[in-house]
């Protein structure tokens, strides 16, 4: 039995091009996407299974707004991914067209083992019935393994055997399956429970449920016998030890599934918030094992300052924005070193008991408003957003800030003294209070009359979302 073949795993259905302690700093000039197109074309394996269980609840009439909201995220996910492994896309980390025609073939191929789904999933966010559920079921078990293929052919043409470290090869390919697997036991069960299932969900079921904890146990643990080493620093660790604690507190209602009882909504409802959950917990891990090696910077990095260049800037062009970092510099033009102290010190003396005037008064702001309004329509891609005037000072936020001054941190340091062109990003940081890693572009803001730097933003960015 081959080390794959231990757990299941496909051979080379996953291989990310991970650098060697030693290797020279990130180039962009390098950089070709090859990270970012193995792990996207994998995470189409995880969508297919995905769109199959929102159908499959839409027809059944479960938890219909949730799942049309989740049906339509997966087929824009889906339909983006392919278009930019085709031709291009910076915001999603893959610079250039893809121009190897035999990794072309197959991403075409793809795309028409995809349409039928697409159309049908279109249908039923318009009020389809359940013809269209059954498009779905009679099609994604193909397209599953059409992605695989296209998985496996994307990771043989962008791996470099001299980077590659094939322990970390095979601990990805697990841990990108995983999400799969989630979403297949929420299929599966919602299949029992609408009466939709063939004779064979039911050992489908009890084969995914093995395969993920097994895995998982493989990854918490390490498995050196199939070429799964140990997590490689405590962060990961800790990560797969809160995702399996996750699993065994909740792995219950598959259990009984299995031992006969047939699932009710209720169930269907609380199978599919789990596969949410872990989705995002092995995404969490996945960032981590991207982001342990040296030179890994330009997974997030390109997709990041894109996604900064091409959609944030947008926002800046807003005129009360600018009025309000203009009134601001012109009030606090005379400010000393001690005053702008004594207000950081205010700030953060309000927020440690939990408000107070000056944070109220640039939370409760028409400009602050606005921003949050913005962040809440990128759909948790922005966490956080908040702009600084000449001196560093807080103009307006989306949320609360630790601080009020930014004046001595990179965020300001390295944009407004820098000129109206300027972006620095951050290292990946986990933030506690959305439970995703982030990091922080931040720009210059100049004003659209001038062209003169008047002050600038941070924008705080869910990193799964470029990875």
């Amino acid at each position: 039995m081959t080390c794959c073949a231990a757990l299941g795993l496909a051979p080379a259905a996953l291989t990310l091009t991970a650098t060697s302690a030693d290797a020279q700093q990130f180039s962009d000039a390098l950089y070709d996407g090859a990270k970012a197109r193995v792990n996207r074309s994998a995470s189409l394996r995880s969508l297919s299974e995905a769109v199959a269980s929102a159908s499959c609840q839409i027809g059944a009439n479960f938890n219909v707004d949730a799942a049309e909201s989740h049906l339509a995220t997966y087929q824009d996910d889906f339909t983006r991914i392919l278009d930019g492994l085709e031709n291009g896309s910076a915001i999603l980390g893959m610079p250039g067209e893809e121009r190897r025609m035999r990794t072309l073939n197959t991403i075409q191929q793809t795309s028409a083992s995809w349409a039928p789904m697409d159309v049908a999933a279109e249908n039923l966010l318009n009020g389809g019935n359940s013809a269209d559920a059954q498009t779905i079921r009679q099609s994604y078990a193909d397209l599953f393994e059409q992605t695989v293929q296209l998985a496996a052919v994307i990771s043989g043409q962008y791996a470099d055997p001299q980077q590659l470290l094939q322990s970390d090869a095979t601990v990805l390919n697990f841990a990108v399956r995983q999400r799969a697997l989630g979403y297949r036991m929420a299929r599966a069960t919602c299949e029992l429970a609408s009466g939709t299932s063939g004779g064979e969900t039911l050992e489908e079921l009890a084969t995914t449920v093995d395969l993920f904890e097994r895995s998982l146990i493989a990854l918490r643990d390490g498995f050196p016998a199939v070429g799964i080493n140990p997590p490689p620093n405590e962060a990961v660790a800790n990560s797969l030890a809160a995702t399996y604690e996750l699993w065994v507190a909740n792995r219950g209602m598959f259990d009984s599934a299995l031992a006969g009882v047939v699932p009710t909504e209720a169930d269907v409802i609380a199978a599919t918030d789990l596969s949410q959950e872990l989705s995002v917990a092995m995404n969490n891990t996945i960032t981590l094992y991207l982001i342990a090696t040296p030179g890994q910077d330009g997974v997030y990095r390109i997709p990041l300052e894109a996604y900064s260049r091409e959609e944030l800037t947008g926002w800046l062009d807003n005129p009360a924005l600018i009025e309000a970092i203009k009134a601001q510099n012109v009030r606090h033009a005379d400010l000393t070193e001690d005053e702008i102290i004594a207000l950081d010190q205010q700030w953060r003396a309000e927020a440690g008991e939990g408000g107070g005037p000056l944070i109220s008064q640039l939370l409760e702001g028409p400009v602050s408003n606005w921003l949050l309004t913005q962040q809440i329509e990128t759909a948790g891609f922005v966490t956080e957003v908040f702009v600084m005037d000449n001196k560093g000072l807080n103009v307006a936020q989306s949320v609360e800030t630790s601080d009020y001054w930014q004046g001595d941190e990179s965020k300001w340091q390295q944009t407004y003294p820098v000129g109206p062109d300027a972006l620095h990003i951050s290292e990946v940081e986990f933030d506690d209070s959305t439970g995703f890693y982030q990091s922080q572009a931040s720009l210059s803001i100049k004003d659209p009359e001038t062209g003169e730097t008047i002050g600038a933003v941070t924008f705080g960015i869910n990193v799964q979302n470029l990875m």
